[in-house]
C-alpha cells in the first residue's frame, strides 16, 4: 500500500472541454468486461469470476484531511492482506474535481473514483465515467439494502433524470447537517435547548440567538455557512423549493414567496439582527472555528467537524434545525465507484465492496468523522454512543427530512453565481425579493444552456 499526496497546485495548460472528456472515457472496456461477467446466462446468472493471480496495483481516489486519509490507508492495507497480489495506492489528488476532469480527459482515471453528490452529475452526462453496479450487486448479493435509501438514490441515472435508473456509485457517508450548540453558553444565558426529538420554531431560535449574542462582537450567537444549501434549508422549512424538480430541473423557483421570506429571514441574521458574523469575519477565523473557539454559540454543519470540536474545552451537543411550516435539512454526501476505463474491473469492484463494507465504515464511524450510510452502523452503538455529541439520534431524525439541491451538470456554476447574490442579502445591500428574482434568472439561463 502507498499513499500518493496531492501535487503542488499548477495552472493547467488548457481547459478540459466536454469533447476531450468524452474522448477520455469513450473506451469503456472495463465496464464492458464487468457487464459481460454480470449478464445473465442461459441457465441463470454466471458464477463470480476469479480474481487475477498477477501482481497488480489499483489506485483509489481518496478524499479528506490527513485523519481521513489515514483511515483509507488502513482500509487499503486490510484489503491487500486479503489479496496479497493486489497493491492499493491512495491518491488524494485524484479526489479533487478538477484533477478528476483532467484524468478523465487523458484516459488515466484511477480504478476507484470519487465524487460528491452535486459534482456527480457532471461526470455522468454528457460523458459517463462510472461503471453501472446493479448487475454486480445482484450477482454478488451485496447488501445494498443496508444503506439508507435516501443516500443511494442520488447516484442513479436513467439517461434523463437522476434518482432513477442504474446505480453508479456506493455512498461512503450521509453528509446530513446538524445544529451544534455550546452547552456552557446556553447555561450562562438561561437558554434551554430543545429535546433531541424536538425542534425550535423560527421565533424560538431568534429569541435564543438574541440572548446568546454579545453586542460588543466578542461572541456571536450563530456562526453560519453562507453557500446555497445553507439558506435553502430555511427555504425548505418554510414550504419553498429552489427549483421545480431537483432530480431533473427545468426552471428555478427562488422568486416564490416562501423562498423569498426565508432568504430575508436568514439574511437578517447578519444585516439587521447582527447575531451572526459578517462574511468578512471568516477570513481571519473560519466558520467552524468560531464555534470551536467559543466565539459563536451555534453552528450548522456536518459530522466531519466532530473531531475538531472534541478538542474544545467547553461542553457541546447537537440539536435539530429550527422548523417553520415543516422541518428540513440538507442532504449531501459522496460516493466511490469503479471507473469505466479500469483495466482491472473485477478487482476494482472487489475493492469497492471492501471500501463500502461494514468493517471500513465502522472504522470511519469510530473516529467521529461521518454519519454512516449503512443503517446497521448508524443505528448501532458504534455511532450512537460515539460521544460527544450525546444526541447522535438527531442525525437519524434529520435524515428523514433532508433534501437535495438540483442534480444537474451545471450545478457548480449555479452555486457560484447564487452565492454572490446571497452575500448581498447578508450585507443588506439587496433585498431577498430582488435577490430571488436574480437567482431564478441565473439558474434558468444555465438550465437552458
Amino acid at each position: 500500500m502507498r499513499m500518493q499526496l496531492p501535487e503542488s497546485p499548477q495552472r493547467p495548460g488548457g481547459a478540459v472541454t466536454r469533447r476531450r472528456l468524452v474522448m477520455g472515457v469513450g473506451a469503456g472496456a472495463g465496464a464492458a468486461a464487468l457487464a459481460a461477467c454480470a449478464a445473465p446466462g442461459g441457465s441463470g446468472a454466471p458464477a463470480r469470476p476469479a480474481l487475477t493471480s498477477e501482481k497488480i496495483t489499483l489506485t483509489w481516489a481518496s478524499p479528506g484531511d490527513q485523519a481521513e486519509l489515514d483511515v483509507y490507508v488502513k482500509v487499503a492495507e486490510q484489503f491487500t492482506q486479503q489479496h496479497p497480489n493486489i497493491s492499493v495506492v491512495n491518491d488524494a489528488a485524484a479526489s479533487a474535481k478538477d484533477k478528476l476532469t483532467t484524468l478523465a480527459a487523458s484516459d488515466s482515471l484511477p480504478e476507484i473514483i470519487f465524487r460528491t453528490i452535486n459534482d456527480f452529475p457532471a461526470f455522468v452526462t454528457p460523458a459517463n465515467i462510472w461503471t453501472p453496479l446493479d448487475d454486480l450487486i445482484k450477482r454478488d448479493q451485496f447488501d445494498l439494502q443496508d444503506f439508507f435509501p435516501q443516500i443511494v438514490k442520488p447516484y442513479r441515472h436513467d439517461g434523463k433524470r437522476f434518482g432513477e435508473g442504474k446505480l453508479h456509485g456506493l455512498p461512503k457517508e450521509i453528509a446530513v447537517r446538524s445544529m451544534f450548540y455550546n452547552r456552557d453558553h446556553f447555561a450562562e444565558t438561561g437558554v434551554t435547548a430543545p429535546a433531541p426529538d424536538q425542534a425550535w420554531t423560527w421565533d424560538e431560535f431568534r429569541t435564543a440567538a438574541r440572548r446568546l449574542n454579545k453586542p460588543d462582537g466578542s461572541r456571536y450567537a450563530y456562526s453560519m455557512e453562507t453557500w446555497w444549501a445553507m439558506w435553502a434549508i430555511w427555504a425548505w422549512a418554510n414550504g419553498g423549493e429552489v427549483v421545480d424538480d431537483p432530480w431533473a430541473p427545468t426552471r428555478g423557483t427562488m422568486d416564490g414567496a416562501p423562498v423569498v421570506e426565508a432568504l430575508q429571514y436568514w439574511g437578517d441574521f447578519v444585516a439587521r439582527e447582527r447575531f451572526a458574523p459578517p462574511v468578512a469575519a471568516y477570513k481571519d477565523l473560519s466558520r467552524s472555528n468560531h464555534f470551536a473557539q467559543g466565539k459563536a454559540s451555534m453552528y450548522n454543519n456536518g459530522r466531519w467537524n466532530v473531531p475538531n470540536f472534541r478538542r474544545s474545552t467547553f461542553g457541546w451537543d447537537v440539536m435539530l434545525m429550527p422548523r417553520q411550516k415543516q422541518r428540513a435539512q440538507f442532504l449531501s454526501g459522496s460516493a466511490f465507484g469503479v471507473a469505466r476505463s479500469s483495466k482491472w474491473p473485477n478487482e476494482s469492484w472487489e475493492l469497492l465492496k471492501f471500501i463500502n463494507g461494514r468493517e471500513a465504515q465502522g472504522t470511519m464511524t469510530q473516529l467521529g468523522l461521518l454519519f454512516p450510510s449503512r443503517m446497521s452502523i448508524a443505528r448501532g452503538d458504534a455511532f450512537l454512543k460515539s460521544t460527544p455529541p450525546a444526541s447522535n439520534s438527531v442525525y437519524l431524525k434529520d435524515v428523514e427530512v433532508a433534501r437535495i439541491l438540483p442534480m444537474h451538470p451545471r450545478y457548480p456554476e449555479m452555486q457560484t453565481e447564487l452565492d454572490k447574490i446571497a452575500e448581498e442579502v447578508l450585507a443588506g445591500t439587496k433585498t431577498a425579493s430582488v435577490a430571488g428574482k436574480e437567482m431564478t434568472e441565473q439558474v434558468n439561463l444555465m438550465l437552458k444552456g
